[in-house]
């Protein structure tokens, strides 16, 4: 029997520890996401590269999310998330130290190092599916993902009121609270008792000798990829460029991080109800609707550039995540758990962090050499596409029911 067959049928404690370690972990993120570009634009040696340390962060998430699968495989979820968030203070110290001494480069690999864990973290959502019953894992990803609204709130304030905290070292404070965070979330992570990894299928064993061999991938699994992909990466290209954008029309650091903080509210408050929307819609039309609010985001950005413009433009970013995201979430659950491979779902992160990595760099670059109404058009083009795939796909689906 594997630990799927006995997953409690409601919420256990494991959901709210993980929920709990997705507000204080998850809050990590914003204070780069607000401080990121703005300390680039400090200590960068090029404009273009004024988003390299959000870019780096995103680059230690993407290359860690495979090692992670792998090492959960082997020794199971939790002493690698423990180990994770120990990587995630070393780094956030080192991010620390780099703005005090105006190092870019050790600024950069700090991004990285905590980056790292935030692979740790993006799989919360897989180990809450894993505590429970099939039936239940879209409402228990919405719940892990409700942890985000704790992130909202202290990740952004962090990056508000510690700017002058310690006089004439602007931001270090910010990123002392990231160690403290990650710091907070290991009595969670230490109380957490999850059930063993899912055992390989009889016939994935049979095909695939390797330890990390990937079983044949599904249409079904691809397009839930190419959709998280692109949600996440479009929302990390506009949400990256976004505070540059304020200051440059005039804003300030304040109204960025606020704008910031509204954003993640955006994205992890609709899990109050993803989880039941999917339960009565299904996955494929959350997608599509999640796919359609990012785009009118864009077109909000286009409209012009008072405040309001860049908030609300934040805002249904994040709403559009959380619903792209949540249902792309589960379609990978699904097609990882009818394979018999953890491996899948390393891989689906992957994917979706290596093209979120690019988007995040090439952000700054086009946002230097051109203009923020740029940006957004080039958003807008590129999910016309994912929406049109997404859109097929639902058909072709529901002609076959």
């Amino acid at each position: 029997m594997t630990a799927i067959d006995t997953a409690p049928h409601r919420p256990s404690a494991n959901l709210y520890l993980l929920m709990i370690g997705q507000a204080l972990a998850g809050a990590l993120p914003p204070i780069m996401v607000s401080l990121g570009g703005l300390i680039g634009a400090m200590l960068a040696p090029s404009p273009y590269l004024v988003t390299l340390p959000v870019s780096m962060f995103m680059v230690g998430t993407c290359i860690a999310t495979l090692p992670a699968a792998m090492l959960f495989q082997r020794f199971g979820r939790k002493p690698i998330y423990i180990l994770g968030s120990l990587v995630a203070v070393c780094g956030a110290l080192l991010c620390a130290l780099g703005v005090f001494i105006g190092s870019f480069g050790l600024f950069c690999f700090g991004a990285l190092m905590f980056g790292l864990n935030i692979a740790c973290v993006q799989s919360y959502r897989f180990a809450a599916q894993q505590a429970v019953a099939p039936e239940y894992r879209a409402r228990a990803v919405s719940m892990v993902l409700l942890g985000g609204i704790g992130s909202a709130i202290l990740g952004p304030q962090i990056a508000i009121h510690s700017n002058d905290m310690i006089i004439g070292a602007p931001y270090v404070a910010a990123f002392l609270g990231q160690a403290m965070l990650a710091a907070g979330t290991l009595p969670f992570l230490i109380g957490l008792r999850l059930p063993p990894m899912p055992e390989r299928t009889a016939a994935s064993r049979a095909t695939h000798t390797g330890r990390f061999n990937l079983p044949p991938l599904t249409r079904a699994y691809m397009i839930a990829v190419v959709c998280g992909a692109f949600a996440y990466g479009s929302m990390t290209f506009t949400m990256t460029a976004a505070p540059l954008a304020m200051i440059a029309c005039g804003f300030t650091a304040g109204d960025a991080a606020l704008g910031i903080q509204w954003h993640i509210l955006a994205m992890f408050g609709p899990s109050f109800f993803t989880g039941r929307i999917i339960d009565r819609h299904g996955y494929r039309p959350v997608m599509v609707a999640g796919i359609v609010l990012v785009v009118i985001g864009a077109v909000f950005a286009l409209s012009g550039e008072a405040r309001w413009n860049f908030w609300t433009t934040l805002v249904f970013l994040g709403v559009g995540w959380n619903f792209a995201y949540t249902g792309s979430t589960v379609m990978i659950a699904r097609a990882s758990a009818a394979a018999g491979s953890v491996a899948l779902q390393g891989l689906a992160d992957f994917l979706i962090f290596a093209f979120v990595a690019a988007a995040s760099l090439f952000a700054g670059v086009l946002f230097a050499l051109s203009s923020w109404a740029v940006l957004n058009i080039t958003v807008l083009i590129a999910l016309a596409l994912v929406l049109g795939l997404v859109t097929l796909d639902h058909r072709n689906a529901t002609r076959q029911a």
